[in-house]
């Protein structure tokens, strides 16, 4: 895997290094739009849908449409200009119970690897937030983004998942939200047992994705086939023992005179 991101981990006074790596990744067969006749990719052009033009790059710019209509450009030297989230710094803001981290905001999940010289402080991080049964509520910029996450113990590793912010979550507007609709007391307690009857460990590895299975089939099977085509071409740091012991036990006089 290779890291997309470098930093620093941030916690109180301590502060360590790690690397972010994508914990999720793409399966299945991805296509691409070809001609039939010879194989040869599809481009898509930019092209100007009122005077026809196909445009180069250079003339292309970013248009917001107001209400009323009108269009407001903004030039790539705008955004420049704008302020630049903090830099190589995951920063915790703060620690809240696991449990109430609603699943809907995760977005995103990396894995974080300490660097050599920070496994004491990464492991204390972990362990604190396992025993604790808490999670860090983080603020961190990836690709010039500000992101809010949290990170949270998985095994032996810490995870980071990006959030989505609140006003990207949406209300749900339906009718039978309005009245109060109260179970029917057997029904209830049958559906109870039902559940309770389906109930077994967490564990996925008996599941597949038989559309993806099946669509990798066809495309073994049409290629075993000769029924492909040739494809044509276009032309400051903390790490363990006494520092870090102190380091964290000023952070918690910080906290407590904030209090």
């Amino acid at each position: 895997m290779r890291a997309v991101w470098r930093g620093s981990v941030s916690f109180g006074l301590v502060t360590f290094p790690v690397r972010l790596f994508p914990a999720t990744r793409p399966h299945g067969v991805r296509f691409r739009q070809v001609h039939r006749a010879d194989g040869g990719r599809v481009r898509h052009r930019r092209v100007c849908s009122v005077c026809g033009e196909e445009l180069p790059l250079a003339e292309v710019v970013r248009g917001f449409e107001l209400p009323d209509g009108r269009l407001v450009l903004v030039e790539a030297e705008d955004l420049a200009g704008l302020p630049s989230p903090a830099g190589r710094v995951i920063e915790v803001v703060r620690f809240v119970q696991a449990d109430q981290v609603d699943p809907l905001l995760l977005d995103r999940s990396f894995f974080v690897e300490p660097d050599r010289s920070a496994v004491v402080s990464y492991g204390l991080l972990r362990d604190a937030l396992e025993r604790s049964f808490r999670v860090a509520v983080v603020k961190v910029a990836i690709r010039r983004r500000e992101s809010l996450a949290v990170v949270r113990p998985r095994g032996r590793l810490l995870v980071l998942q990006t959030l989505l912010w609140p006003v990207e979550v949406r209300e749900p507007e339906f009718g039978f939200l309005d009245g109060e609709v109260e179970s029917p007391a057997a029904e209830l307690r049958v559906a109870v047992s039902l559940v309770n009857s389906m109930t077994a460990e967490w564990d996925l590895s008996g599941f597949s994705d038989e559309y993806a299975v099946a669509l990798e089939g066809l495309v073994a099977e049409r290629a075993g086939g000769g029924v492909g085509v040739p494809v044509s071409r276009a032309p400051e740091e903390t790490g363990g023992g006494v520092d870090l012991l102190s380091a964290l036990r000023r952070s918690v006089e910080r906290v407590r005179r904030e209090e």
